[in-house]
């Protein structure tokens, strides 16, 4: 989810930088942004690859065991089985972009029709005499991003619910990054300062945060990626590794499934950690010398994804059971275990760079609003302002909610993650189908229907499972 949220941070910059050139005409911006995308399709499929999989393994891989704990056994049925599902939305949402263009060319075909010529069972709106109709529904400039897609499928209204949550999951992974920091530092020092509180933590990992105040623009997201993902992975084999030589002085308490609607939401919510990659999948997508190997490239890729969750997930709760933490370095056995202490410092220094790179764009584009860069001489004093202001709200949100890390991951995914990953690729997929005259099997939208209700349904009863187990708390 983070490392997601980091690469997203990106798109979403990128996607703003393209768009603010309103005085280009539309064919000359066409053309640009058609040779900008040829020059930029540089990246082998094994690269392609390696950038899902560095987005998609990050610290949410340390939640899995507790996803199980939280759904039983059937939670690594779940994670399977989400997996699939996921996999066939990073396909469709990828296929969208061939049907926008079959759109396009289909509107600007009615667009040039003459006059009444319509075709039988077509709108009488498509094909006007006044030859206006349509133009607005469709952009006319090549589709390279999510947000391209939600606006050719729905217009402006599809783009801006995209892009809003992308802005949504950029600020508050920024929150769930300031809460981990401070916990963290709580792990590292020394048990004999009693002064350091959970409050105080996440008050001195706020100042060091707040430092990136000073850094204008951040795009160093692959490397950050990549490191993350190393250290992560490292990370997955020490506490595999230690969480056998360390097991619980009780036999660990495990069960089949839980009947219990919030605590499967709950679950539901954990595993779409394990694959929230679709926001970034269109930039990966544009980027590649052979597109036509995404598909089992993508196919590749999440079974390798699941090849590291997975064993994660089954040895975690198969040692420490219902008493697993999240993450799981918290569970007690592992708590003075020096070289996860190692490790943890390496996370803790990632969250530290990684809060600048996925607040970012979120803070661009208020200062953007604002106008802030148009006043050279107070730009920097009102920036820090502003993103002071960024700082303050991470702040005591992590600090309202520093006993509810878990519930708090499972409220974001449930909010943000569970549209971009289930909902709106399939609704995208079917709209887009349609307008482009392609209709969809009726197999394949029963299947679609599926998907929709079953993400739905786990989303809700996620964060209504999220938002109870927070208030309890108060």
């Amino acid at each position: 989810m983070a490392d997601v949220a980091e690469a997203r941070s990106v798109n979403v910059q990128a996607a703003a930088d393209t768009s603010c050139d309103s005085e280009v005409t539309d064919d000359e911006s066409s053309v640009s942004q058609i040779k900008i995308h040829e020059e930029e399709q540089t990246s082998s499929t094994l690269g392609a690859a390696f950038n899902i999989f560095c987005t998609v393994v990050g610290t949410g891989v340390l939640q899995q065991p507790y996803g199980a704990a939280q759904t039983g056994w059937v939670g690594a049925g779940m994670l399977a089985f989400m997996g699939v599902v996921a996999c066939y939305t990073a396909v469709i949402l990828v296929r969208c972009f061939d049907l926008v263009k079959r759109v396009q060319i289909r509107k600007e075909g009615e667009q040039t029709r003459p006059p009444g010529n319509c075709i039988e069972g077509e709108a009488s709106t498509s094909c006007s005499d006044d030859g206006n109709a349509g133009k607005t529904a469709m952009i006319s400039r090549p589709a390279w991003t999510y947000g391209d897609i939600g606006e050719a499928a729905f217009g402006p209204r599809g783009r801006w619910f995209i892009e809003s949550q992308q802005h949504l999951t950029l600020v508050m992974v920024a929150t769930i990054y300031n809460l981990l920091g401070g916990l963290n530092l709580i792990n590292i020092l020394p048990d004999s300062w009693e002064w350091l509180t959970e409050e105080v933590a996440i008050a001195i990992m706020s100042v060091v945060l707040w430092f990136h105040v000073f850094l204008k623009s951040m795009g160093e997201v692959a490397i950050v990626s990549a490191v993350n993902t190393i250290v992560t992975l490292l990370l997955v084999v020490v506490v595999i590794v230690e969480a056998l030589k360390h097991p619980p002085a009780e036999p660990a308490t495990t069960v089949a499934v839980r009947w219990d609607a919030m605590r499967l939401g709950a679950g539901f919510s954990t595993f779409t950690f394990a694959y929230g990659v679709h926001p970034v999948i269109p930039s990966v997508y544009a980027t590649m010398r052979k597109p036509h190997e995404y598909e089992p490239m993508i196919k590749a890729t999440f079974f390798t994804v699941l090849s590291v969750t997975l064993p994660m997930l089954a040895v975690g709760y198969a040692i420490y059971g219902e008493a697993v933490q999240s993450p799981i370095y918290n569970t007690p056995p592992l708590n003075n275990c020096t070289l996860l202490k190692v490790i943890i410092v390496l996370i803790t220094a990632h969250v530290v760079g990684a809060y600048a790179i996925v607040l970012n764009p979120t803070e661009r584009a208020f200062e953007e609003a604002l106008g802030i860069d148009r006043h050279r001489r107070t730009e920097l004093p009102r920036r820090m302002a502003l993103r002071t202001m960024f700082v303050l709200f991470t702040y005591g949100v992590a600090v309202l909610l520093r006993n509810n890390f878990p519930p708090l991951l499972d409220l974001v995914s449930a909010i943000t993650s569970a549209p971009t990953m289930f909902i709106c690729p399939c609704v995208f997929y079917m709209r887009l189908a349609y307008k482009a005259g392609k209709p969809l099997a009726k197999r394949e939208i029963v299947w679609i229907g599926f998907i929709i209700a079953l993400a739905s349904l786990g989303s809700i009863f996620g964060v209504v499972g999220a938002v109870k187990e927070i208030a309890a708390s108060f």
